[in-house]
This record gives C-alpha cells, sequence and structure tokens, in this order.
C-alpha cells in the first residue's frame, strides 16, 4: 500500500501501476466453473447431440466451439450458461474465461483450431470490440471461422454487426439456449457444407 500511494502521488495512471503488478506478479484468472457443472438432460438435448454427432462425423471431428468475452465485461453468467450448454450437447468447448483481449480470442481460435466463435457482451461496447474481434481474427488467419455474438445489444447495433461479418446476434429475448445451440451447429454445417436433416 505505500508504494501504491508513492506512486498516486507521483501522477501514475490507474493503467501504469495495474501493468506493473501484471508483470510482476501475473495476471489473476478467477475460476469459472464450467468445467465442474453438471450435465442436463432431456428430450430436445439428445435431439441436439445427434445432431452435433452427425456434423462432427462428417466434419472428421469432434465440433468445437469458442466461448469468448472481450474487454472488461466482468458478466461472466450468459458465457458460462452457453459454454455449458455447447458441453452437454457434445462440443469441445474453449472457454478461457472473462476480460479477454481480441488478440487473444483470435490467436485461441486459430490455435486450437475453432468451427465457430461466441462472443458474449453485456458492457455495451459491442460496437467497438467485435469488429477489434473480427480484424484480430483476419490478422491471425481464421477469418473464415463464423461468429456469433451474445448480450444487450440494440437492433440497429445487431444489423452493423451482421453487415460487418458477424453470423448472428442473440439477446435476452433468446432464451432458449438448445435452440441457440441448434442454429450454430447448423451454421458450421452449413459453412463445412454438410447437409442439413431438412434437406437431407
Amino acid at each position: 500500500m505505500p508504494a501504491t500511494i508513492a506512486a498516486a502521488r507521483a501522477g501514475v495512471t490507474t493503467g501504469e501501476w495495474a501493468q506493473t503488478l501484471r508483470e510482476v506478479f501475473g495476471e489473476y484468472r478467477g475460476p469459472t466453473g464450467v468445467g465442474e457443472a453438471a450435465a442436463v438432460s432431456g428430450e430436445d438435448l439428445e435431439q441436439l447431440r445427434d445432431e452435433v454427432e452427425r456434423v462432427s462425423e462428417a466434419l472428421g471431428r469432434r465440433l468445437k466451439f469458442l466461448v469468448g468475452k472481450p474487454g472488461l465485461d466482468g458478466h461472466s453468467n450468459g458465457a458460462e450458461q452457453i459454454a455449458l450448454r455447447a458441453r452437454d450437447a457434445g462440443m469441445d468447448v474453449v472457454y478461457e474465461g472473462i476480460r479477454l483481449t481480441p488478440a487473444q480470442i483470435a490467436s485461441s481460435a486459430a490455435q486450437e483450431g475453432v468451427h465457430v466463435i461466441g462472443l458474449s457482451i453485456l458492457s455495451g461496447s459491442h460496437a467497438q470490440l467485435i469488429p477489434l474481434v473480427l480484424q484480430a481474427l483476419a490478422d491471425a488467419g481464421a477469418s473464415d471461422v463464423p461468429v456469433v455474438v451474445g448480450g444487450i445489444i440494440p437492433e440497429a447495433d445487431a444489423a452493423v454487426l451482421r453487415e460487418a461479418g458477424v453470423a448472428a446476434v442473440y439477446t435476452p429475448k433468446d432464451w432458449d439456449l438448445n435452440r441457440m445451440m441448434s442454429d450454430i451447429v447448423a451454421l458450421v454445417g452449413e459453412r463445412h457444407g454438410v447437409q442439413s436433416v431438412a434437406g437431407a
């Protein structure tokens, strides 16, 4: 504390102070509990699992879904619900917690070889952050990976995000997680030329 007070009196910014602490101690990421949560079941989920299995077989490997929270948004509940439902549906899920940079998300997507990216933003910064993530994906050679976004996003902003290349936008009115997962599986199938069950 004495060093912190001395730094403040010397005019050190919060960003400079925090960066120095990160360099010395590393960056803490609290546990999300996604891996410990109990799986859910039900008839709708069984149908979804069957579709994930079918698409995964056509892809030649398990459908892989990255769930990310860019920016300083600390609300992780929605992202964790999505990650859990995707896991329960049989997808491989990459979820590295909250407060990720666009570059971290893009790097993870490229390294993990994901089929789809889901971004959760409740901070109102979607108009600024989503284009940065899309650019970072292009820079990382992963611009072909579809991106879906969830959060409190006005329809006018959702239209702009779709025009920028976002495949789908979900808001709190889209409460049916199985329906969202079904949409995402269909999106991956479509991007990889996997015929839908309806079109089979």
